[in-house]
C-alpha cells in the first residue's frame, strides 16, 4: 500500500494506492471551525480502523486515539487555591 498526503485549502486529502487489489481511494479531513481537535482525531481513528494494524482490547499493543487536555491546562473557574 501506499499513501500520499497533499494539503487542500480547507484541509488534507489522504490517498491510497493498494497495487495488490490495483485499487485507489481518496479520503478527507476537513478542518472545522468549531471542533478542529476532535475532526482530525475522528480523521486518525477513520485510519486505524481501515488502513491500521488488526487489533481488539486483547491485543498485547494497540493504536488508540484519545482526545485530552493538556497536562497543564486549567478549566476556566477551576483554579486551584
Amino acid at each position: 500500500m501506499k499513501f500520499e498526503i497533499r494539503n487542500a485549502r480547507n484541509g488534507v486529502i489522504l490517498r491510497v494506492e493498494d497495487e495488490v487489489l490495483e485499487d485507489d481511494e481518496e479520503v478527507v479531513y476537513q478542518e472545522l471551525e468549531v471542533d478542529e481537535i476532535e475532526a482530525f482525531a475522528e480523521f486518525l481513528r477513520f485510519l486505524v480502523d481501515h488502513y491500521g494494524p488488526t487489533t481488539s482490547r486483547y491485543s498485547p499493543k494497540r493504536i488508540w486515539v484519545v482526545v485530552e487536555p493538556g497536562d497543564k491546562y486549567e478549566a476556566p473557574g477551576q483554579a486551584e487555591g
